[in-house]
């Protein structure tokens, strides 16, 4: 079985709604040293944990699909880097457990994984939690199905709540949605053409054109995207 997921991930980049450079920043607030051990949960393509590993990060790149874990490890390929990036398909969390503590979690838009106090118990004393997620401006009187994020303070609470200090918050600006709506879209449109006998060919392109008008600029006034930066203490 084909997703929109698997069908567009093999062309993009950072499939979310932000720049490498924003990432970046916000890592140059850390003390991260080259050699140290991070994990990136619910990786898609990896593009993520390939910007870690061009630091000099040893990463685990988690995805819970074998399919999305396969095109990741094509990715990591790609770029040369399979001795700095480890891919494995599993159930992120419970990866997180066994293989860790790390020194960085990143996890980018994966709301499933949003409890923080079971991902601080995987990052080491010191270490960092770069997590980035949509998020509602106000929380909707009516629950969205599917539909599942945090307000931004909401996210903010997670993180006091599990004991991690808020380091750095920086929300995406409207050029990083345009920018990924166009990647997302493009990509769709790419593998449509390369597969025009594909069972769900309509499909795909159908749930393209739903999330573009969903994320487009219609939606700034209730859905944003933001990174955020804790650091657990060293006291732990």
């Amino acid at each position: 079985m084909t997703d929109l997921n698997l069908a567009a991930y093999a062309r993009m980049g950072i499939a979310n709604p932000v720049s490498e450079g924003a990432i970046q920043a916000l890592l140059d607030q850390t003390d991260l040293a080259p050699g140290d051990r991070a994990a990136e949960l619910g990786c898609g393509n990896a593009e993520v944990a390939r910007v870690l590993a061009r630091r000099g990060l040893r990463v685990l790149a988690v995805d819970r699909g074998e399919a999305m874990a396969a095109l990741a490890r094509e990715r990591v390929a790609e770029a040369g880097l399979t001795d700095a990036i480890e891919v494995v398909a599993g159930e992120a969390g419970t990866v997180a457990r066994h293989e860790g503590p790390f020194r960085l979690i990143a996890a980018l838009g994966t709301t499933q994984l949003g409890d923080f106090a079971v991902l601080r118990r995987a990052i080491e004393p010191g270490g960092w939690l770069l997590w980035g997620d949509i998020f509602w401006h106000q929380t909707p009187a009516v629950a969205v199905p599917g539909l599942d994020y945090d307000t931004d303070a909401g996210w903010r609470r997670r993180g006091a709540q599990a004991g991690l200090r808020l380091v750095e918050t920086r929300v995406s600006p409207d050029a990083e949605w345009a920018d990924y709506v166009a990647a997302l879209t493009g990509a769709a449109q790419a593998w449509a053409a390369q597969h025009p006998d594909h069972p769900e060919r309509a499909q795909i392109q159908a749930r393209a054109a739903t999330l573009a008008a969903l994320y487009g600029p219609a939606s700034r006034a209730t859905l944003g995207f933001a990174l955020y930066l804790f650091h657990k203490p060293n006291s732990d």
